[in-house]
């Protein structure tokens, strides 16, 4: 192998290396902040919320689901957009917010336990 295909490939690898990092740092901020948006709602039961968010959403606060009908950590349907309104005084518009998405969660756990989430037994 010559010194110029080598250093050549030693840039690839670097840059390649460089763009991981910047995905996955950006990856470990949502989930830090997910984590904090979880613990601030649902304080001693964060540990059961967090395995709930996990299998749902893999702590993406901006995940949707692929019908477009669940939306954010605990994949909020869009049944409760109303409630969602009245719950947070905000609008659906803002259902991606991993603190009021969590909010409205603590929300339906408390009225139905994990029975909404497909993912329950997560908990």
């Amino acid at each position: 192998m010559t010194k110029r295909l080598r250093t050549a490939l030693l840039g690839v690898v670097f840059v390649g290396a460089l763009g991981l990092t910047a995905c996955d740092s950006s990856a470990q901020a949502d989930t830090s902040v997910a984590q904090d948006a979880i613990t601030q709602a649902f304080g001693p039961l964060a540990d059961q919320a967090m395995g709930v968010a996990q299998c749902e959403s893999t702590l993406n606060p901006d995940a949707v689901s692929s019908g477009g009908g669940n939306w954010g950590l605990f994949q909020i349907n869009t049944v409760h957009r109303s409630d969602f309104e009245a719950v947070t005084g905000h609008s659906w518009d803002e259902i991606l917010d991993p603190y009021l998405n969590s909010t409205y969660a603590k929300y339906l756990y408390d009225q139905s336990g994990w029975s909404p989430w497909a993912c329950r037994w997560a908990a």
